[in-house]
């Protein structure tokens, strides 16, 4: 069998699917070829053996393996890449369950393309671990585990911070928050994996139905499914950054409600409420030892860093701290004078049981499909109660709280025009 001049190898090689290869790549296929003709010549001790089959068996198996890869590649549309052969970008290996990496703090996608299911088959799998009170990225499970658990097979987070009466613990190459109690029961897990992003607010709807309560906190709108009679599912929408319009799925959670209930503050809702009237009378609100009048922001930044939003309303700022469900409004001269909580306890009270406690408002009002009741503590300090929909008359009982405001009046007038 006689050996193919490098001009014959190069026809060949024409005649193959088209890959787009330029002629230097394909002068480096010939080289391979002819550089395993060479390794063949050397290991050939006894020609009748092996000499011409293992030359012509190199070849072929190399030109098998250019039409092979060359079929691979039209139909991925990726770069040639050959043994010896680099294109200046390593390969990516595959993985069953890829993680989310971290850049910027940001948990985002890795590059490796997640074979997932989708659409519909993602909802289900959602549904289905969030039924057994885990996320899809994690084996870890809520009311069920504790937090020491997951520290020591981890490690210790990437930050930790406090909120609503749990610590939330980051580990972002894992795509996970894991929020804990004082007993170190792990009450909520938040998923960041990159396979959600897929899904829409009408794909979830058209296969869950509407929520069982719709909330919005620091600009995203949260949507709640009770999966079953103790878990919830909890959707995070947030305006896309290419266009305000259209919301995106940027986490979801799967939250245990009565974890929070039993340790946060060992109080049932009438001495919640009692206890909120009480630190409103001092100008301060749940989960912040800062006071409106009091306090300046300037306070609060050195003590807790940059907020996550800023926005201004009417000549006050208003600055949030996502992860502490808090937002605080303060006037030209700094000076606090609105703190806002979106505490979860708080949003397991109905409005029958807020008039129960505290009797009826001084002032009721329905703004922004919202229903507030303002309660007069002192002579200086209001307690805005901030419900999830409109009162009707007859939906007490299903009428939830979203957040709550200790609110200094005197101050948005002494400062808000300079």
């Amino acid at each position: 069998m006689s050996s193919k001049t490098d001009e014959q190898l190069m026809e060949e090689l024409r005649k193959l699917p088209d890959i787009q290869m330029s002629h230097d790549t394909k002068q480096k296929i010939v080289s391979t070829i002819r550089s395993k003709e060479a390794l063949n010549m050397e290991q050939t001790v006894h020609p009748r053996r092996f000499g011409y089959f293992g030359k012509g068996l190199a070849i072929c198996s190399v030109l098998a393996a250019t039409v092979w890869m060359g079929t691979t590649l039209i139909q991925t549309n990726q770069p040639a890449t050959l043994p010896g052969i680099s294109n200046g970008a390593s390969p990516t290996p595959s993985a069953p369950n890829p993680v989310p990496s971290s850049q910027n703090g940001v948990v985002t996608p890795t590059p490796t393309a997640p074979a997932t299911p989708q659409g519909e088959e993602l909802l289900n799998t959602i549904r289905k671990r969030a039924e057994k009170g885990a996320v899809i990225n994690s084996t870890y499970t809520v009311e069920t585990t504790v937090f020491d658990d997951v520290e020591k097979a981890w490690g210790a987070p990437d930050r930790s911070v406090y909120a609503n009466g749990l610590t939330y613990a980051t580990y972002e190459k894992h795509g996970v928050e894991i929020g804990y109690n004082k007993g170190m029961q792990i009450v909520e897990i938040r998923s960041f994996d990159p396979r959600i992003k897929q899904l829409t607010l009408a794909d979830i709807e058209k296969k869950w139905g509407k929520p069982n309560r719709v909330g919005e906190f620091a600009g995203q709108q949260i949507y709640t499914y009770d999966v079953t009679d103790k878990y919830q599912v909890k959707f995070a929408f947030e305006p896309s950054a290419a266009n305000n319009n259209q919301m995106v799925l940027v986490r979801y959670s799967v939250y245990y409600p009565q974890g929070n209930h039993n340790l946060m503050a060992d109080m049932n809702p009438t001495e919640l409420l009692q206890n909120l009237r009480d630190l409103a009378k001092d100008g301060k609100t749940l989960g912040s030892e800062f006071r409106v009048e009091k306090d300046v922001f300037d306070t609060v930044e050195k003590e807790w860093g940059k907020p996550d939003i800023v926005s201004t309303v009417n000549g006050i700022t208003y600055n949030t701290y996502r992860d502490r469900g808090l937002v605080f409004g303060f006037n030209k001269g700094m000076q606090i004078v609105d703190i806002r909580s979106y505490n979860y306890q708080l949003q397991y009270i109905p409005l029958a049981d807020v008039v129960k406690t505290l009797g009826k408002p001084q002032s009721t009002a329905n703004v922004g499909g919202q229903t507030i009741y303002t309660y007069k503590v002192n002579d200086n300090y209001e307690l805005k109660i901030v419900f999830s929909g409109i009162y009707d008359g007859s939906n007490a009982n299903k009428l939830y709280i979203d957040h709550v405001n200790v609110f200094y009046p005197r101050g948005t007038i002494n400062n808000m025009a300079g």
